[in-house]
């Protein structure tokens, strides 16, 4: 089976990095892919691409609008002439859409949140096979896109493979060092986040020097996130760390691990906190309302959700033991849940059913 694998951008995050592990699990099936983007953005994703030893086409070497990839795309298809396209962000999926309807081959889309932009609804008939990233993501594409459920698979993208564990759990005697890790834009919603360390600091000031708090990530935010700490007088306690080469590294010199997002699919970043062994503090959004279940594998962050981050850290400094119970729960979880054998096991069967799809086009 030929496969034309089609991505948005080559940028730096949680999907590309997981790109890797699922193009291995597609080889490995027997299939044969050939990977292309619309365009590269930062182009980091690209690069851990290359570290891995994939190669990839571009469509355009920078921004471009929609018909300027869907005019290359085309006539790549027609030149290679695969089995099937399979896409994966919302303007590959156009693309990859539009490209096997007018090309007569089947398509298959990733659907990575819960946040479908008005296109991806309106071609939505056009994906013969929808591959969700996670549980919650499935129940979107069938109650939200109307998707029948014989349509739709799941894949979910983590893996918990990380060998490192946490050294040591924080027991109030240090600054607390909590961290995050994702793009600078609005999905995050580390804009609340900031405004959150300033309303703990007025409820409790006496903590003000025993908190530091790093967000790790790049993104077109950057700039007004910036303003706000410095609006804040925060720029002693939270710092823009910038795009981490190596996130494991990252997370092991966190404390507690925080993800206050507006929406998420599987949310690969927080996971792998959790795999580590970080107790992790997140909005109950996309598999983290599985994952992160209150009072036992981690705190989950109410509304609002400004006064709800800070009520957890006055909790977390009132009651450090809590840490290490969460981080070796939630530990425990994902690594059972999102095993390696696990993760293989539901790319094989997304394989298999994409065969089928071929047999009866």
């Amino acid at each position: 089976m030929n496969i034309q694998y089609l991505v948005t951008s080559l940028e730096g995050g949680g999907g590309a990095f997981s790109l890797p592990r699922i193009l291995r699990t597609i080889e490995q099936s027997g299939s044969h892919v050939h990977l292309s983007a619309c365009e590269p953005r930062d182009g980091l994703g690209g690069l851990r691409l290359r570290d891995e030893g994939f190669t990839f086409t571009l469509l355009a070497d920078r921004k471009r609008n929609k018909l300027f990839y869907l005019r290359n795309f085309i006539k790549q298809v027609r030149r290679e002439r695969p089995d099937v396209i399979w896409t994966s962000l919302s303007v590959a999926g156009l693309v990859g859409q539009i490209t096997g309807r007018l090309c007569g081959l089947p398509v298959v889309s990733w659907m990575n949140n819960a946040n479908a932009k008005p296109y991806t609804r309106l071609f939505s008939r056009f994906t013969d096979l929808w591959i969700a990233d996670s549980p919650s993501v499935q129940r979107y594409l069938r109650e939200n896109l109307g998707i029948p459920a014989q349509k739709i698979m799941v894949w979910p993208l983590y893996c918990a493979t990380t060998p490192q564990t946490l050294p040591h759990y924080w027991q109030g005697d240090s600054p607390l060092h909590l961290g995050s890790l994702g793009r600078l834009n609005e999905q995050k919603n580390y804009a609340a986040l900031i405004r959150a360390i300033g309303r703990f600091f007025e409820n409790a000031p006496q903590w003000r020097g025993s908190l530091r708090v790093s967000l790790a990530g790049e993104g077109p935010l950057h700039a007004s996130l910036q303003d706000l700490i410095d609006q804040l007088g925060l720029n002693g306690t939270i710092t823009l760390t910038g795009h981490q080469n190596d996130p494991d590294a990252f997370l092991l010199t966190l404390d507690a691990y925080i993800q206050p997002s507006l929406y998420e699919g599987m949310c690969l970043a927080a996971h792998e906190a959790m795999a580590i062994g970080l107790p992790v503090i997140a909005t109950p959004v996309g598999e983290l309302a599985h994952s992160i279940i209150r009072g036992e594998t981690g705190f989950v962050i109410g509304q609002p959700v400004e006064e709800s981050i800070a009520a957890i850290l006055e909790e977390i400094f009132m009651h450090p033991s809590k840490l290490e119970h969460y981080g070796r729960a939630g530990r425990a979880l994902v690594r059972t849940k999102f095993s390696t054998e696990n993760f293989h096991a539901a790319g094989l069967s997304v394989l298999e059913r994409i065969r089928s799809l071929l047999t009866h086009s």
